[in-house]
């Protein structure tokens, strides 16, 4: 009985050890600078995908109404924005899917945002603090600009698919150009937007770059 004990007792030991090497090998909490680091990298990253899902709706947008006015004049009587063989809606689903993917990446930098935004009043003489603070405050305003632009784009949507079924049955070209002359005043409306959100989305890359140069 005794041995079998002792065989006990040795065999609890090697458990607890085995507990502990685990325990010992577990990630332990990212540093400050990691999490800044990794934050600043995320934001110039996510910029770069953002500037293609932008380049992509500049795109679709551009690309609508010459495709309007080619279709109209094949399939007349017809919306096509509900007919998903034709080359107006696989444009629309582009956007749509651009849109949705842009939303998305915003997100990230939101995540990043409240991140940043816990190091910001740092008195810490090891962190870039001003730095930090600079780009918390470019994230802000991305995130302004994220919110207009999706306001835009939802009541360009509406607009646009109003348009679609008024004009499916339309052949006089004054109403026509009328109608289209209506949804135009969106696209410059979204230009000018786009254009906004990419010049402070390349001050924010180019500060979290500087940032990350800080933190080597």
């Amino acid at each position: 009985m005794r041995h079998v004990n002792l065989g006990r007792i040795g065999l609890i030991g090697m458990l607890f050890l085995l507990i502990g090497g685990i325990s010992a090998c577990e990630r332990r909490p990212l540093t400050d600078k990691a999490q800044i680091q990794a934050s600043a990298t995320t934001v110039t990253n996510t910029i770069q995908d953002q500037g293609k899902e932008l380049t992509a709706i500049t795109n679709s947008l551009e690309k609508s109404q010459s495709l309007y006015v080619t279709e109209h004049k094949e399939k007349p009587n017809e919306n096509l924005l509900q007919n998903k063989q034709s080359d107006v809606y696989a444009n629309f689903a582009k956007r749509t899917t651009a849109m949705t993917t842009l939303t998305d990446d915003y997100k990230k930098l939101s995540d990043a945002e409240n991140t940043l935004s816990g190091f910001a009043k740092s008195k810490s003489p090891n962190l870039p603090t001003e730095k930090i603070q600079d780009l918390v405050q470019s994230l802000k305003i991305i995130g302004l600009d994220h919110d207009t632009f999706t306001q835009f784009m939802d009541e360009f949507t509406k607009a646009e698919q109003k348009f679609y079924a008024d004009t499916a049955d339309m052949t006089d070209e004054k109403e026509l150009d009328t109608a289209m002359g209506r949804l135009s005043q969106y696209y410059g409306a979204l230009y000018q937007q786009m254009e906004i959100m990419q010049a402070n989305l390349t001050t924010a890359r180019q500060q979290s770059r500087e940032l990350l140069q800080e933190l080597k």
